[in-house]
């Protein structure tokens, strides 16, 4: 993500500093909140992906015990990415263990998580002992938070 400044043709940053007209920054977006969106669907994924292999060893992370995986997504074009990568890693965990709300609720932003908790710790399926299993991306900077608990 980026902001004070446009990203030029040849892929170069030009700051609000280089104009001689303030307003000229303001009108032709230099101070708008942008995202490089080539960036983030080459890399997101990925980066994602390094740091679940890390996880998994370091915790010992069986998939086989993930009862529910909630992946906090963007859009939906990254979820078919997404499975292929984790059983790349040997973290693939079926579909039907896959909790997301994105279709109906759409993307949340930070609250993503939350919501999804939160709707599935209503929906009455979870029982004592499940093992949920949560992924959040940042995307500006491709980093990556995992939660694994127990419910009880």
């Amino acid at each position: 993500m980026y902001g004070g400044c446009i990203k030029l043709e040849n892929g170069d940053i030009q700051g609000w500093k280089n104009l001689d007209n303030l307003g000229e920054a303001f009108d032709e977006g230099y101070f708008d909140l942008n995202q490089d969106v080539k960036l983030l669907a080459e890399n997101i994924v990925r980066m994602g992906q390094r740091g679940l292999e890390d996880v998994k060893k370091k915790y010992n992370l069986d998939p086989d015990k993930v009862d529910w995986f909630l992946p906090h997504m963007s859009s939906g074009y990254f979820k078919k990415d997404l499975g292929l990568q984790m059983e790349e890693i040997g973290m693939f965990i079926p579909q039907e263990r896959w909790f997301t709300n994105l279709e109906y609720k759409g993307n949340t932003g930070a609250a993503s998580i939350w919501i999804m908790l939160e709707e599935l710790f209503n929906s009455g399926r979870l029982e004592k002992g499940q093992k949920i299993l949560c992924i959040i991306p940042e995307s500006a900077r491709f980093s990556y938070a995992y939660m694994h608990f127990t419910v009880v």
